[in-house]
C-alpha cells in the first residue's frame, strides 16, 4: 500500500475552517401597509374626489378613485358606507332616484386639517335639480380624462374660480361659464386647455354659436405668465341624439363666409365626444373626431 507524503495529507487531517457570518446588510422585506392605513388612504382619496367634483354617485367614484380595479364600485361603496357612518359625507337622493354622495361641514374640516383646501356641497342645487344629468355627464368626462393623466377642473371649481389660470376672458368671449376644462402638464411651453361643453338638452342655434366662438380664441393667454392658453372646444353628448348635426349646422352659420382654409383650422379645433350611455346615466364607451372630420364624411 503506497502511502501519501504527510504535506499531501494536510488538507484533510486539518479541521474545517468557520463559517464566517457575511457583513453584506441584509435586505429588507418591502414594507406592507396595513389594513387599517390602507382603510384611511382610501377614505382621503374619496374625500377629496368628493370635494373636487362636488357629488358624486358610486359609479363615478370608483372610477375616480380606483380606476384599474376589477370591483372598482364595491370598494367606493364599502369606503362610502364608512364616511357616512362618520358624518363625512352625506348621501343626498339626486334626480334620477339613486343616491349621489355631498361633502359635509365635518368632511371638509377634516380634509382642511389635512391641508387640501374644501367646502361642505350639502346645498348644490344640481344633485336633485334638472341639471343633474348635465352636471353627471359632463363630469364623468372630466374623471375619464383625468385617468388618462389630463389635469381637470369642473363646473363646481370653475364657479368658485378654483382654477389655477383666469377664467373670466373665456366667460366674457363665449358669454358662458365652460362645463370643464382640460389639460396635460408639461415641463416647459405654454399648456393648452380644452374648453368642455356637455349637450345635454338642444340648444338654440345661437346658443351654439356662442359655444363655438371658443374655437377663436385659441392660442390666447388664461394667464398673466402664459403659462397656460385656449386650446380647443370640447363637445360631449349621448350618442343617441342628434347633436353632432345641429354643431354642423351652428357652424356652417357662424363660419360659413370664411375661406376653405380658415373654416377648416377653425373645424380642427372642435373635438365632438360621443358617448354610449345605458340606463340609469352608465358611461359604456365614448368615440371622438373633430368637426372638420365629421364634415367631410358629409354628416
Amino acid at each position: 500500500m503506497k502511502l501519501l507524503p504527510t504535506e499531501d495529507l494536510h488538507g484533510l487531517l486539518s479541521k474545517p475552517a468557520k463559517l464566517v457570518p457575511s457583513t453584506s446588510p441584509r435586505s429588507r422585506p418591502a414594507s406592507r401597509r396595513g389594513g387599517r392605513e390602507t382603510a384611511r388612504l382610501n377614505e382621503l382619496k374619496v374625500l377629496k374626489a368628493v370635494a373636487q367634483f362636488g357629488h358624486l354617485r358610486i359609479s363615478e367614484l370608483g372610477r375616480a378613485v380606483w380606476p384599474q380595479a376589477r370591483y372598482a364600485e364595491q370598494l367606493a361603496r364599502r369606503t362610502a358606507t364608512r364616511l357616512v357612518a362618520s358624518g363625512l359625507v352625506l348621501e343626498r337622493r339626486n334626480a334620477l332616484g339613486s343616491r349621489s354622495l355631498c361633502l359635509t361641514r365635518g368632511g371638509a374640516a377634516w380634509l382642511e386639517l389635512r391641508g387640501v383646501e374644501a367646502q361642505h356641497t350639502l346645498d348644490l342645487s344640481s344633485v336633485a335639480g334638472s341639471t343633474f344629468f348635465h352636471r353627471t355627464l359632463a363630469t364623468r368626462y372630466l374623471i375619464e380624462r383625468q385617468v388618462e393623466g389630463a389635469q381637470v377642473v369642473g363646473e363646481y371649481q370653475l364657479l368658485r374660480r378654483k382654477a389655477p389660470f383666469s377664467v373670466d376672458a373665456v366667460v366674457r368671449a363665449m358669454r358662458k361659464l365652460p362645463d370643464g376644462m382640460v389639460w396635460q402638464r408639461r415641463a416647459t411651453g405654454p399648456m393648452d386647455v380644452e374648453l368642455v361643453e356637455q349637450e345635454a338638452a338642444a340648444k338654440a342655434r345661437q346658443e351654439l354659436e356662442k359655444c363655438l366662438r371658443a374655437a377663436e380664441l385659441v392660442g390666447r393667454p388664461l394667464d398673466p405668465e402664459g403659462r397656460y392658453r385656449v386650446g380647443g372646444l370640447v363637445f360631449v353628448y349621448d350618442r343617441e341624439l342628434n347633436h353632432a348635426r345641429r354643431i354642423l349646422l351652428a357652424a356652417a352659420s357662424l363660419w360659413g363666409d370664411r375661406s376653405y382654409a380658415e373654416r377648416a383650422m377653425l373645424e380642427r379645433r372642435v373635438k365632438l365626444v360621443a358617448v354610449e350611455l345605458r340606463d340609469p346615466l352608465v358611461w359604456v364607451s365614448s368615440s371622438a373626431v373633430t368637426l372638420h372630420d365629421l364634415r367631410q364624411k358629409g354628416i
